[in-house]
Protein backbone atom coordinates (compact mmCIF):
# COMPACT_ATOMS: atom_id res chain seq x y z
CA UNK A 1 0.00 0.00 0.00
CA UNK A 2 1.34 3.63 -0.98
CA UNK A 3 -1.25 6.38 0.34
CA UNK A 4 -4.11 5.31 1.60
CA UNK A 5 -7.53 5.07 -0.59
CA UNK A 6 -9.00 8.49 -1.46
CA UNK A 7 -6.19 10.28 0.03
CA UNK A 8 -6.05 12.15 -2.96
CA UNK A 9 -9.25 14.00 -1.32
CA UNK A 10 -7.64 14.81 1.66
CA UNK A 11 -5.06 16.62 0.16
CA UNK A 12 -7.10 18.79 -1.69
CA UNK A 13 -9.12 20.11 0.92
CA UNK A 14 -8.74 19.95 4.71
CA UNK A 15 -12.69 18.62 5.24
CA UNK A 16 -13.91 17.41 1.67
CA UNK A 17 -17.30 16.66 2.61
CA UNK A 18 -18.52 17.62 -0.74
CA UNK A 19 -15.90 15.63 -2.40
CA UNK A 20 -16.97 12.62 -0.92
CA UNK A 21 -20.61 12.89 -1.36
CA UNK A 22 -19.71 13.67 -5.14
CA UNK A 23 -17.67 10.49 -4.31
CA UNK A 24 -20.55 8.47 -3.64
CA UNK A 25 -22.80 9.34 -6.46
CA UNK A 26 -20.91 7.55 -8.82
CA UNK A 27 -23.01 4.39 -8.79
CA UNK A 28 -19.61 2.35 -10.21
CA UNK A 29 -18.23 2.22 -6.71
CA UNK A 30 -17.26 -1.11 -6.02
CA UNK A 31 -18.86 -2.73 -2.60
CA UNK A 32 -16.05 -2.06 -0.84
CA UNK A 33 -15.20 1.17 -2.13
CA UNK A 34 -18.22 2.51 -1.17
CA UNK A 35 -18.35 1.24 2.35
CA UNK A 36 -14.70 2.89 2.88
CA UNK A 37 -16.08 6.11 1.26
CA UNK A 38 -18.49 6.66 4.01
CA UNK A 39 -15.99 6.08 6.55
CA UNK A 40 -14.62 9.14 5.31
CA UNK A 41 -17.75 11.37 4.94
CA UNK A 42 -18.30 10.08 8.48
CA UNK A 43 -14.78 11.69 9.42
CA UNK A 44 -15.79 14.57 7.48
CA UNK A 45 -18.85 15.18 9.46
CA UNK A 46 -17.35 14.61 12.47
CA UNK A 47 -14.71 17.21 11.41
CA UNK A 48 -17.34 19.39 11.42
CA UNK A 49 -19.06 18.64 14.52
CA UNK A 50 -22.18 17.20 13.05
CA UNK A 51 -21.26 14.16 15.28
CA UNK A 52 -24.96 12.62 14.72
CA UNK A 53 -24.35 12.33 11.00
CA UNK A 54 -21.19 10.83 11.44
CA UNK A 55 -22.47 7.85 13.89
CA UNK A 56 -25.27 7.74 11.74
CA UNK A 57 -23.52 7.55 8.57
CA UNK A 58 -21.00 4.60 10.30
CA UNK A 59 -23.86 2.79 11.52
CA UNK A 60 -25.43 2.72 7.67
CA UNK A 61 -22.66 0.32 6.91
CA UNK A 62 -23.62 -3.43 6.84
CA UNK A 63 -21.30 -5.30 9.13
CA UNK A 64 -21.27 -7.34 5.72
CA UNK A 65 -19.58 -4.75 3.84
CA UNK A 66 -16.46 -4.74 6.60
CA UNK A 67 -15.63 -8.12 7.49
CA UNK A 68 -12.84 -8.08 10.67
CA UNK A 69 -9.30 -7.69 9.54
CA UNK A 70 -10.49 -5.83 6.31
CA UNK A 71 -9.17 -1.88 5.49
CA UNK A 72 -12.75 -0.84 5.74
CA UNK A 73 -13.22 -2.35 9.10
CA UNK A 74 -10.32 -0.97 10.75
CA UNK A 75 -11.05 2.54 8.64
CA UNK A 76 -14.56 1.73 10.60
CA UNK A 77 -13.48 1.08 13.68
CA UNK A 78 -11.20 4.53 13.35
CA UNK A 79 -13.85 6.77 12.55
CA UNK A 80 -15.85 5.66 15.17
CA UNK A 81 -13.49 5.87 18.05
CA UNK A 82 -12.93 9.48 16.22
CA UNK A 83 -16.42 10.62 16.55
CA UNK A 84 -16.59 9.25 19.82
CA UNK A 85 -13.69 11.84 21.51
CA UNK A 86 -14.82 14.06 19.33
CA UNK A 87 -17.87 14.69 20.66
CA UNK A 88 -16.36 14.70 24.57
CA UNK A 89 -16.78 10.78 24.88
CA UNK A 90 -12.11 10.77 24.76
CA UNK A 91 -12.22 8.66 28.45
CA UNK A 92 -15.41 6.21 27.44
CA UNK A 93 -14.59 2.51 27.06
CA UNK A 94 -16.19 2.16 23.94
CA UNK A 95 -13.66 5.28 22.33
CA UNK A 96 -10.67 3.51 23.27
CA UNK A 97 -11.88 0.09 22.61
CA UNK A 98 -12.65 1.00 18.55
CA UNK A 99 -8.87 2.21 18.62
CA UNK A 100 -7.51 -0.69 20.49
CA UNK A 101 -9.49 -2.63 18.19
CA UNK A 102 -8.34 -0.80 15.04
CA UNK A 103 -4.49 -1.50 16.47
CA UNK A 104 -4.98 -5.22 16.84
CA UNK A 105 -7.08 -5.88 13.14
CA UNK A 106 -4.68 -4.30 11.58
CA UNK A 107 -2.15 -7.22 10.94
CA UNK A 108 -1.46 -6.96 7.19
CA UNK A 109 1.96 -5.14 6.53
CA UNK A 110 -0.50 -3.23 4.02
CA UNK A 111 -2.53 -1.77 6.84
CA UNK A 112 0.40 -0.58 8.81
CA UNK A 113 -0.73 2.88 7.98
CA UNK A 114 -4.08 2.12 10.31
CA UNK A 115 -2.16 1.01 12.77
CA UNK A 116 0.09 3.41 13.14
CA UNK A 117 -3.26 6.04 13.11
CA UNK A 118 -4.58 4.02 16.13
CA UNK A 119 -1.30 3.94 18.02
CA UNK A 120 -1.47 7.71 17.25
CA UNK A 121 -5.21 8.17 18.54
CA UNK A 122 -4.19 6.22 21.64
CA UNK A 123 -1.54 8.68 22.59
CA UNK A 124 -3.94 10.95 22.57
CA UNK A 125 -6.60 9.64 24.90
CA UNK A 126 -4.22 7.57 27.14
CA UNK A 127 -0.44 9.14 26.61
CA UNK A 128 0.73 6.66 29.21
CA UNK A 129 -0.63 3.25 27.99
CA UNK A 130 0.61 0.48 26.05
CA UNK A 131 -0.60 -2.73 23.83
CA UNK A 132 -0.71 -5.90 25.81
CA UNK A 133 2.78 -7.25 25.90
CA UNK A 134 4.43 -4.25 25.66
CA UNK A 135 7.78 -2.97 27.90
CA UNK A 136 7.00 -0.77 30.73
CA UNK A 137 9.63 2.02 29.10
CA UNK A 138 7.09 2.26 25.85
CA UNK A 139 3.67 3.72 25.45
CA UNK A 140 1.66 4.39 22.47
CA UNK A 141 3.58 7.23 21.33
CA UNK A 142 6.97 4.98 20.62
CA UNK A 143 4.92 1.99 19.78
CA UNK A 144 3.81 4.40 17.16
CA UNK A 145 7.23 6.29 16.15
CA UNK A 146 8.54 2.84 15.94
CA UNK A 147 6.31 1.39 13.46
CA UNK A 148 5.96 4.23 11.24
CA UNK A 149 10.06 4.63 11.35
CA UNK A 150 10.16 0.75 10.33
CA UNK A 151 7.84 0.46 7.43
CA UNK A 152 8.44 -0.23 4.44
CA UNK A 153 5.55 2.42 3.01
CA UNK A 154 6.22 5.92 2.54
CA UNK A 155 3.12 7.11 3.68
CA UNK A 156 3.01 5.27 6.83
CA UNK A 157 6.64 6.57 7.46
CA UNK A 158 5.34 10.17 7.19
CA UNK A 159 3.34 9.40 10.22
CA UNK A 160 6.87 9.94 12.17
CA UNK A 161 6.43 14.08 11.40
CA UNK A 162 3.24 14.48 13.38
CA UNK A 163 4.32 11.98 16.36
CA UNK A 164 8.07 13.80 16.26
CA UNK A 165 6.34 17.35 15.82
CA UNK A 166 3.81 16.41 19.14
CA UNK A 167 6.67 14.97 20.99
CA UNK A 168 8.76 18.38 20.21
CA UNK A 169 5.89 20.45 21.66
CA UNK A 170 5.79 17.67 25.08
CA UNK A 171 9.49 18.56 25.04
CA UNK A 172 9.03 22.29 25.31
CA UNK A 173 6.14 22.00 27.70
CA UNK A 174 8.58 20.09 30.34
CA UNK A 175 11.41 22.55 29.75
CA UNK A 176 13.74 20.48 27.59
CA UNK A 177 14.02 23.10 24.49
CA UNK A 178 17.20 20.94 23.53
CA UNK A 179 15.31 17.56 22.96
CA UNK A 180 12.05 19.52 21.30
CA UNK A 181 14.85 21.08 19.04
CA UNK A 182 16.35 17.66 18.16
CA UNK A 183 12.99 16.52 17.30
CA UNK A 184 11.43 19.18 15.70
CA UNK A 185 14.25 19.24 12.71
CA UNK A 186 13.77 14.93 12.12
CA UNK A 187 9.79 16.54 11.83
CA UNK A 188 11.15 19.32 9.51
CA UNK A 189 13.31 16.75 7.36
CA UNK A 190 10.37 14.15 6.90
CA UNK A 191 8.08 17.66 5.79
CA UNK A 192 10.50 18.53 3.47
CA UNK A 193 10.23 15.61 1.91
CA UNK A 194 7.09 15.14 1.66
CA UNK A 195 6.57 18.67 0.46
CA UNK A 196 9.22 18.41 -2.35
CA UNK A 197 7.63 14.65 -3.48
CA UNK A 198 4.33 16.33 -3.38
CA UNK A 199 3.87 20.06 -3.17
CA UNK A 200 0.54 20.09 -2.38
CA UNK A 201 -1.20 23.18 -0.40
CA UNK A 202 -1.29 20.76 2.49
CA UNK A 203 2.29 19.99 2.70
CA UNK A 204 3.52 23.28 2.16
CA UNK A 205 1.62 24.42 4.95
CA UNK A 206 3.19 21.69 7.45
CA UNK A 207 6.26 22.13 5.96
CA UNK A 208 6.15 25.61 6.76
CA UNK A 209 5.07 25.13 10.42
CA UNK A 210 7.40 22.54 10.59
CA UNK A 211 10.61 25.35 10.01
CA UNK A 212 8.28 27.83 12.50
CA UNK A 213 9.08 25.17 15.46
CA UNK A 214 12.63 24.57 14.72
CA UNK A 215 13.28 28.15 14.78
CA UNK A 216 11.01 28.63 18.09
CA UNK A 217 13.13 25.92 19.61
CA UNK A 218 16.13 27.60 18.78
CA UNK A 219 15.12 30.88 20.53
CA UNK A 220 14.37 28.62 23.36
CA UNK A 221 17.76 27.37 22.98
CA UNK A 222 19.66 31.09 23.27
CA UNK A 223 20.05 30.47 19.12
CA UNK A 224 18.50 33.27 18.63
CA UNK A 225 20.11 34.70 15.37
CA UNK A 226 19.42 31.44 13.91
CA UNK A 227 16.18 31.57 14.36
CA UNK A 228 15.46 35.58 13.45
CA UNK A 229 16.94 34.16 10.24
CA UNK A 230 14.25 31.76 10.03
CA UNK A 231 11.96 33.60 10.59
CA UNK A 232 12.89 36.14 8.30
CA UNK A 233 12.74 33.94 5.68
CA UNK A 234 8.97 32.37 6.36
CA UNK A 235 8.22 36.74 6.95
CA UNK A 236 9.72 36.92 3.18
CA UNK A 237 7.14 33.73 1.38
CA UNK A 238 4.40 34.73 3.89
CA UNK A 239 3.41 37.55 6.37
CA UNK A 240 1.80 35.76 8.84
CA UNK A 241 0.68 36.49 12.49
CA UNK A 242 2.99 33.83 14.34
CA UNK A 243 5.96 34.80 12.09
CA UNK A 244 5.48 38.23 12.76
CA UNK A 245 5.31 37.67 16.63
CA UNK A 246 8.75 35.68 16.48
CA UNK A 247 10.30 38.62 14.64
CA UNK A 248 9.33 40.95 17.31
CA UNK A 249 10.63 39.09 19.97
CA UNK A 250 13.66 38.03 18.74
CA UNK A 251 14.67 41.83 17.38
CA UNK A 252 14.53 42.70 20.57
CA UNK A 253 16.44 40.09 21.97
CA UNK A 254 18.85 40.91 19.21
CA UNK A 255 19.26 44.45 19.53
CA UNK A 256 17.70 45.19 16.18
CA UNK A 257 15.26 47.78 16.92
Amino acid sequence: MSAPRFQDLWDEQDVPTTLFEQLLADDQLSTPERAEALTQLARCQGLSSDFDAAHATLDAIPTTDRPIGSVVHVRWLLEKGRALRSSGKAKETETKACFVAAFNDATDPAQDYFKVDAAHMLAIIDANGRPEGASPDENWTSIALKLARSSANPATQMWAASLVHNAAWDAMDANNPQQALALFTEARTLRKRAFDENPTPKNKRTYRISRWSVARALRECGQKQEAYDIQTELWLEEETKPVEEEIAILKKALGLE
